[in-house]
């Protein structure tokens, strides 16, 4: 049995200590309190670790790099001020846990936090945007807020082991990365939405008529030992499955 991947988020924010830091979360009342250093749902009694540092120079570039849909927003240029920065650790594994970490989060941009990183994703999103999603989680935001596409000479997905989920895999056809990134993000949108029983040698269109796919099962990305990028559920390759051949004419006369 695979153990539960870690899901981290981190949150900069105006808090100069860790007693200011307690005392916004309990005056934005969020449903959440101290344990220790967990911090903790009063509803639903989940947990996850918290941990509190001072600010970090690099941050406001970790922030831009990894959110570039919101780069240049004064939202991100309100990252530079940050007076600490929090870590968020728990269990990702499944949807349920990692909307628990989502809303683990809100609390602490509730509380003041001025945008989530996901450190087991590397994509960062604005603390009103942040919201936004954690309220519609119904609406499977999730996949939208925990999952990128990269580019290289192949496109592939990361993020899906968040949700106990193999990632995917594809070559551009053509070269063109952009529709193989739609690809990839309709597919692994299926995989989290539906939860298929795909297997090895089993295939996928995004619609009828469009291209079909053959799935395979390959090995995940390798992000190096202790990357909280690594997935150890695997990797679907897409490949263009072509189309069955025909008998030949003369095989009819063949008995």
């Amino acid at each position: 049995m695979t153990n539960a991947p870690e899901l981290a988020l981190c949150i900069p924010g105006p808090w100069t200590s860790r007693e200011e830091l307690v005392r916004s979360v309990a005056e934005s009342d969020a449903g959440y309190l101290f344990a220790g250093h967990i911090l903790m749902e009063m509803e639903t009694r989940f947990g996850c670790e918290l941990v509190f540092e001072h600010a970090d120079p690099r941050l406001p570039d970790a922030f831009k790099a990894a959110g570039p849909h919101w780069a240049g927003s004064e939202a991100m240029e309100a990252i530079a001020d940050h007076a600490s920065v929090v870590y968020l650790v728990g269990s990702g594994g499944s949807r349920e846990a990692a909307e628990a970490m989502m809303r683990a989060g809100a609390a602490l941009v509730e509380a003041g936090g001025l945008g989530v990183k996901v450190e087991s994703t590397g994509i960062a999103h604005g603390p009103a945007y942040w919201l936004d999603l954690c309220d519609q989680l119904a609406m499977l935001t999730a996949h939208r807020a925990l999952v990128v596409y990269l580019t290289g000479q192949e496109v592939y997905s990361c993020g899906m082991h968040n949700f106990g989920l193999p990632d995917a895999i594809v070559s551009p056809a053509g070269g063109d990365k952009g529709a193989a990134a739609e690809l990839l993000r309709t597919f692994t949108h299926y995989l989290f939405a539906q939860a298929p029983l795909f297997e090895d040698g089993h295939t996928f269109s995004v619609s009828e008529g469009a291209p079909v796919y053959r799935v395979r099962a390959v090995a995940a990305i390798d992000y190096g030992p202790d990357s909280l990028f690594n997935n150890p559920y695997g990797c679907w390759r897409l490949e263009p499955a072509l189309p069955e051949k025909k008998a030949a004419w003369w095989s009819k006369l063949m008995h």
